[in-house]
């Protein structure tokens, strides 16, 4: 009988222990939601500003109406598509907040940069989808502590060139064998600190081909010279460091 007692209290001590491991979020899984978020967000951003392009290099208007209003309509979209509800945002969850922040940076970001973009009788307005996510990047991490950057091995920039963690998996995202469109996620340490480390790989959209297509070796419209990318083939990815806390 003592025996049963024993064994009954155990396994109700061990459902305890079970029923608490699955309420508690693991280790880094609150970071690891984060970089995701905030990652799908920066894609789609991005895509909504090589899609209007010809709309900021547009040298005939002044006043393009590109506000940080109609730029912020056109990621809320962009998003609906992912089943992200950037509008329904809480701040108090703490991926709701991420997302809150990163789209107040970049909306900062468009505000900064009216003057560019309403230039009349300037063309290239040096406003690409780069630009406007290194200074995203750059702005979100001094408001949150938290790392968003666009990465490639073809890097135009020192801002986009890959440290050894970032190189060593754009490589294996060139490898035949890896699945396309594949993300990675790991902890890791850096600076002394624990933090989540993800990349989520990018493949040239249509909009990229006049800056990054073919003819390769031909100068685009920045001044910059052309990689012969095809569409769909892989231009970098998207790296954050998500400190856990």
């Amino acid at each position: 009988m003592q025996r049963i007692k024993f064994f009954a209290i155990l396994l109700v001590v061990f459902s305890m222990v079970m029923f608490v491991s699955l309420q508690t979020p693991s280790a880094g899984s609150k970071e690891e939601a984060i970089a995701k978020a905030i990652t799908d967000y920066l894609i789609e951003a991005r895509g909504v500003m090589a899609r209007n392009q010809s709309l900021i290099n547009d040298a005939s208007k002044g006043d393009k109406g590109y506000t940080p209003e109609f730029f912020e309509a056109q990621v809320v979209e962009s998003l609906k598509a992912k089943g992200i509800d950037l509008k329904g945002a809480n701040a108090g969850d703490p991926v709701g907040k991420a997302l809150i922040d990163v789209n107040a940076a970049a909306k900062e970001v468009v505000a900064d940069a009216q003057p560019v973009i309403n230039e009349k009788g300037k063309g290239f307005k040096a406003f690409t989808p780069a630009i406007f996510g290194a200074r995203t990047g750059d702005k979100f991490y001094k408001m949150t502590g938290i790392r968003l950057k666009q990465t490639s091995i073809k890097f135009r920039g020192d801002y986009n060139r890959p440290d050894e963690f970032e190189e060593a998996y754009l490589k294996k995202f060139e490898a035949a064998e890896w699945q396309k469109g594949k993300s990675i996620v790991e902890e890791a340490k850096l600076g002394g600190r624990n933090v989540v480390r993800s990349m989520t790989p990018l493949y040239i959209a249509k909009a990229c081909l006049p800056c990054h297509g073919d003819p390769k070796g031909e100068i685009d419209i920045s001044g910059r010279v052309k990689e012969g990318y095809k569409e769909g083939e892989l231009r970098g990815a998207i790296s954050t460091v998500v400190p856990i806390r």
